[in-house]
């Protein structure tokens, strides 16, 4: 009976801190995708935040915030080569950064990056940020389609 109260103790032990050993402090979601030319356009390419009610796949739109089904996109400040908002899921908040560049004649590098702070003594808070990371991830992958969809269409001749 000694032996059982060990090896138990040993195992919630060992329970505990696989929490602090194998989900990471610092969640980084991030990709690269090449975009046609059109996400880079200076006038209505990715990072004109004016325009992304119409490729943004929204459930509705309050103020500066994009509604989804289970999570909130707070766009806050677009500069020359970014686009900076920030994304909620679960009452887990991360910046989210847009970037786009050059990459050629005929395409644009989009990347983008969202860093999500789990510095928690908590292992139920770890675990609730690095599930709701994972959710997180699949809203941007969404994002980033429904964008490469909206920049892959030709313009429309008026």
């Amino acid at each position: 009976m000694k032996y059982l109260k060990i090896i138990g103790f040993l195992l919630a032990v060992v329970g505990i801190y696989f929490f602090y050993l194998f989900i990471p402090n610092r969640i980084i979601l991030s990709g690269n995708e090449n975009f046609p030319k059109a996400a880079n356009d200076p006038s209505k390419g990715i990072l004109q935040i004016q325009y992304w009610d119409k490729w943004i796949p929204y459930k509705k739109i309050e103020g500066h915030s994009f509604i989804f089904e289970n999570s909130r996109l707070d766009v806050q400040e677009a500069f020359l080569s970014s686009a900076k908002s920030n994304i909620s899921i679960d009452d887990v908040n991360a910046l989210l950064i847009i970037s786009a560049l050059d990459a050629g004649n005929d395409s644009a590098f989009v990347r983008y990056e969202c860093v999500i702070d789990n510095k928690t003594l908590s292992p139920l808070k770890r675990w609730q940020h690095y599930s709701s990371s994972k959710k997180m991830e699949k809203q941007i992958l969404k994002i980033m389609s429904a964008a490469k969809v909206y920049y892959s269409k030709p313009p429309a001749i008026k």
